[in-house]
């Protein structure tokens, strides 16, 4: 058995947890060790080589010939604290979420969390005239809108379970939930505009 088969193997020994984790992880390899090729050979590019061909654009015609991106995008990430934030989040959150509910069913609200993040995304960008000068090139990548799909659909079922934070002690679900979600709120008016418009979309 070779390396990429030992690897196949712990993920699917490992649960939809840690498919998902194996997935984010296995994907920001690859596109950064495409990225190196790509420095290395003077072509240019680097780890953001392949990103505009699996994010999501918030440009619905460029959305039509690359409609593979919606499902792509959620599962791609650049940075390496961006990645990290994410994955973690993804373990803690789906930990507690997979006490009560199936593998399943938490395969499905990461997707239906990342359609959603992506959808009212490019909607917010088309409807919105604030995004009207960076609707044709902006785009969105990364797991957030799924992973906080899973906090928030966690909150809502257990509100009450309390968790250990660093720092804080013991806090409720459902004010870890809140406060996400206004802070994705408040952040709007950013540079990262679209990251928060998919987490609320996604939260939703």
């Amino acid at each position: 058995m070779n390396l990429v088969d030992e690897i196949r193997a712990a993920a699917r020994s490992g649960g939809m947890l840690t498919q998902l984790i194996a997935i984010n992880l296995g994907v920001f390899l690859l596109v950064n060790l495409v990225g190196v090729f790509y420095f290395l050979s003077g072509d240019g590019g680097g780890a953001n080589v392949l990103t505009p061909y699996f994010a999501v654009p918030a440009s619905i015609p460029m959305l039509f010939t690359k409609p593979w991106t919606i499902f792509t995008y959620m599962f791609l990430h650049e940075g390496f604290l961006h990645i990290l934030f994410n994955i973690l989040w993804l373990y803690w959150f789906g930990t507690i979420f997979l006490q009560y509910f199936s593998s399943k069913q938490l395969l499905g609200l990461y997707i239906l969390g990342g359609l959603f993040g992506g959808l009212f995304y490019i909607v917010a960008f088309n409807v919105f005239p604030v995004f009207a000068p960076s609707v044709a090139v902006s785009q969105a990548l990364g797991a957030s809108a799924s992973v906080i799909a899973i906090v928030a659909a966690t909150a809502v079922y257990i509100p009450n379970y309390v968790v250990q934070l660093m720092f804080i002690g013991p806090v409720k679900l459902k004010w870890i939930a809140i406060v996400m979600i206004v802070l994705d709120v408040m952040g709007i008016p950013s540079t990262n505009s679209g990251g928060h418009l998919a987490h609320l979309g996604g939260a939703f």
